[in-house]
């Protein structure tokens, strides 16, 4: 894993963690699925979702940073 010194932008970075929630949300969801009804499906989907709340956070810290360089943009 890059640390946060590799990536050319604080926003790169940001999309970048995004992705990898999303990759393993899908990772989590489909290992739900082949497990079929066994007795570790719910935790896996218990990890898919908390993921999930990972990624909305991620995401929301992105469109709050855009916003600011947004406004930075206009002050200049």
């Amino acid at each position: 894993m890059r640390t946060a010194e590799e990536f050319a932008s604080v926003t790169q970075m940001l999309e970048t963690l995004i992705a990898r929630e999303s990759d393993q949300i899908a990772l989590y969801e489909r290992a739900a699925k082949q497990v079929g009804d066994s007795l570790v499906k719910p935790l896996l989907l218990s990890i898919a979702q908390e993921k999930r709340g990972h990624r909305d956070l991620l995401e929301k810290e992105r469109e709050e940073l855009n916003e600011q360089f947004s406004l930075d943009e206009a002050i200049v």
